[in-house]
């Protein structure tokens, strides 16, 4: 597996991709954890389908990144 990054761009890319993972935890607290606030059916099935793409990608894009430093660190990335 060979990665041009650095560990430096990746560790940035790792906290970037942390801290949007966290923001759509928040998001989704903040849409759908109102009270109060009346969502229909289909556009709640729309925010929760949305949201959960987003974290998908997200905790998939965190494990690619953990993977590649993991493996700048046991050497099988030059």
């Amino acid at each position: 597996m060979v990665d041009a990054r650095s560990r430096e761009e990746l560790e940035c890319e790792l906290k970037a991709a942390e801290a949007d993972l966290e923001e759509v935890e928040e998001m989704r607290g903040a849409v759908l954890g109102q009270t109060g606030v009346q969502i229909g059916a289909n556009e709640l099935k729309r925010y929760n389908s949305r949201f959960d793409g987003d974290q998908q990608r997200l905790e998939q894009r965190i494990a690619e990144i953990r993977a590649l430093l993991t493996a700048m660190d046991s050497g099988s990335v030059v």
